[in-house]
C-alpha cells in the first residue's frame, strides 16, 4: 500500500488525517448528487475534504503507518517527508496534484482547491444506498410497463371468466326459485288437496254425528215389532167343544 492508501484507511477509522507539512483531510456528509458525466445520481456519502498548511505537525498519522508498515517511527517519518515533498514539487510546477485514493488539488487564480472523491459512507442512514443511472431507470420503465399490461391482462381475463361461470350459476338459482317443477317434478299432493280433503273429513264427522241420535229410534221400532208378535201370540185360543159329554149321551 502507497501512503495514500493509509491517509485513506485513517481517514475511514477516524474521520480526521494530519499530514505533518502538507495539511489537514477529513470526512464530510455529502448529500445525493447528479454526475453529469455518466448521466446518474450518486447516492449521500461521505466526501474527503482537504485543508492545505504546509507548516501542521502531528505525529498520530505517523505512528498509523509505522505499525501497519511494522516499521519503526522514524522511517515512517521519512517515508512520509518524502511523499509530501513530492506533492508540493508536483502542485507548483503543473498546478494540478491529483492524490490517489483521496482527490484533486489545483491552482486556479492564485487561489488552491481541492476536489475531494466519495467514498461510502458507514453512517447507517446512507447504508445500502447505490448510484442510480438514468438508463436503467429509462429500461425500468419500460419492464415495469411490459409487467403492468400483463398483470392487467391476466386481472381482466380473471374477471371474465368468472363472470362467464355466474351466468349459468345465476341462471339455476333463478330457476330454482320461479320453475321448481322443471328441476324437481311435480309434488305428489299440494296443500289445496290436502285442505279439501280435511275438509270433507269434517263433514262427514259431522254428518255421522247428527245421525247418531236416530240409533234408538230404529231400535225402539225393532223392540215394537218383537212386542206386538208376542203379544199376538199370548191371544186366547178359540175353545174346543167339549164333545166328551155328547159322545157319552149318545
Amino acid at each position: 500500500m502507497n501512503i495514500s492508501a493509509y491517509i485513506l484507511e485513517y481517514l475511514k477509522q477516524f474521520g480526521t488525517a494530519t499530514v505533518p507539512g502538507f495539511g489537514v483531510f477529513s470526512l464530510k456528509n455529502s448529500k445525493a448528487i447528479i454526475n453529469s458525466e455518466n448521466g446518474s445520481i450518486l447516492p449521500p456519502a461521505s466526501q474527503i475534504e482537504l485543508t492545505i498548511d504546509y507548516e501542521v505537525q502531528a505525529e498520530d498519522l505517523t505512528a498509523f503507518i509505522a505499525e501497519q508498515k511494522q516499521m519503526s517511527l522514524e522511517a515512517s517519518r521519512s517515508d512520509l517527508k518524502i511523499q509530501t515533498d513530492f506533492w508540493k514539487k508536483k502542485l507548483q510546477a503543473e498546478q494540478v496534484l491529483e492524490i490517489q485514493n483521496l482527490g484533486t488539488v489545483f491552482i486556479e487564480e492564485g487561489h488552491t482547491h481541492f476536489k475531494g472523491k466519495r467514498i461510502e459512507s458507514g453512517h447507517p442512514d446512507f447504508y445500502g444506498l447505490e448510484e442510480i443511472r438514468f438508463s436503467d431507470i429509462n429500461n425500468g420503465e419500460k419492464v415495469n410497463t411490459s409487467v403492468n399490461r400483463e398483470k392487467d391482462f391476466k386481472f381482466k381475463k380473471t374477471i371474465l371468466w368468472i363472470f362467464l361461470l355466474m351466468i349459468p350459476v345465476l341462471g339455476i338459482v333463478y330457476l330454482a326459485f320461479t320453475q321448481q317443477e322443471l328441476l324437481f317434478g311435480k309434488k305428489s299432493f299440494d296443500k289445496v288437496s290436502v285442505q279439501t280433503s280435511t275438509h270433507r273429513i269434517v263433514k262427514d264427522t259431522i254428518k255421522i254425528m247428527a245421525h247418531t241420535p236416530e240409533a234408538p229410534v230404529s231400535d225402539s221400532l225393532k223392540k215394537d215389532s218383537l212386542v206386538k208378535p208376542a203379544a199376538k201370540a199370548t191371544q186366547s185360543a178359540p175353545a174346543v167343544p167339549n164333545n166328551t159329554k155328547t159322545k157319552w149321551q149318545k
